[in-house]
């Protein structure tokens, strides 16, 4: 009875240690299964992004060139700075216009 418990146990340590390795075996392929993806992704990213920098860049320099446009300015005409009487704080008009 001894001996037959002992086979048994000893066929269960082997039969473990089997199952052991290979779920060992099945973890490391996914997991590098899993970093491979991951480096294709990265480098996926990666290269959207050196494409998209010139883009941007190109964007920010047109968007900067054409923020402050030359405006036209309105002609001096002799009526729009006429006046009829001085005003109460003396001869000159309250914002600088002469």
């Amino acid at each position: 009875m001894l001996g037959s418990l002992r086979t048994s146990v000893a066929r269960a340590g082997r039969t473990a240690s089997q199952q052991v390795r290979r779920m060992a075996t099945d973890a490391i392929a996914e997991v590098e299964k899993e970093a491979a993806h991951a480096q294709k992704e990265a480098n996926k990213w990666k290269m959207i992004s050196f494409g998209c920098i010139p883009v941007c860049v190109g964007l920010g320099a047109l968007t900067l060139s054409n923020a402050h446009t030359h405006h036209r300015h309105a002609p001096n005409y002799p009526y729009m700075l006429y006046k009829v009487k001085d005003f109460p704080w003396g001869p000159d008009p309250l914002f600088g216009y002469k």
